[in-house]
């Protein structure tokens, strides 16, 4: 199954999302997209190079210095495995694929979305849409 289909099928279970993306963090491209909205096209482009920065920044990677030394097992794997941002009108979801650690799904949804329900939703979207790539 093409991506693009896998990402149009996950959207089709997530609520309120209006937009979906799979970037790989490690060259920042983003590997497929559907959006019913040329425009929104364009944004997801410039979301993939944020994404890395996102997941792996200077911050990103300041903090997690900080849970090591406040306790947290040295042999975890680093780095956040998802992240909501919340905007004036949007409900951004981003998630580490399990199967390729550097890769990252993206949805965008309507701020009206019940943000458990969109989570759970996209949580279970993982493994299907990796498995596209």
């Amino acid at each position: 199954m093409p991506i693009e289909a896998a990402l149009n099928a996950a959207m089709s279970t997530i609520p309120d999302c209006i937009a979906a993306g799979y970037v790989d963090m490690e060259t920042g491209m983003l590997l497929g997209s559907v959006t019913p909205d040329p425009n929104d096209a364009e944004n997801l482009d410039t979301l993939a190079i944020a994404v890395a920065n996102l997941f792996q920044g200077r911050g990103v990677k300041g903090f997690e210095a900080l849970l090591r030394e406040a306790g947290e097992d040295a042999n975890e794997p680093t780095g956040f495995g998802e992240i909501a941002v919340f905007s004036k009108d949007r409900l951004n979801i981003f998630l580490r694929t399990k199967a390729y650690p550097d890769h990252v799904l993206c949805y965008i949804c309507r701020s009206s979305a019940n943000l458990g329900l969109a989570l759970t939703k996209s949580h279970l979207t993982r493994g299907p849409v990796a498995a596209a790539v």
